[in-house]
């Protein structure tokens, strides 16, 4: 998938917000298996990645500007 040509609608400073308590970043338990470490990696991933598409929509917004 090229994520250049994705647009995601709806990102807001409060949905992020949300996400980030929900998943936040955390150093993973050491009685915790691998299964569910690789499960809140990609919960956490996919936030990182809103965050990254709402950054480069206000940078676009900017530019237009």
């Amino acid at each position: 998938m090229n994520d250049k040509n994705l647009k995601v609608a709806g990102l807001t400073k409060e949905l992020l917000a949300d996400l980030d308590k929900m998943f936040p970043e955390r150093t993973p338990e050491i009685n915790m298996e691998m299964k569910e470490i690789y499960f809140r990696i990609g919960q956490r991933s996919v936030v990182r990645f809103l965050h990254q598409q709402k950054q480069e929509q206000e940078n676009n917004i900017m530019e237009k500007s």
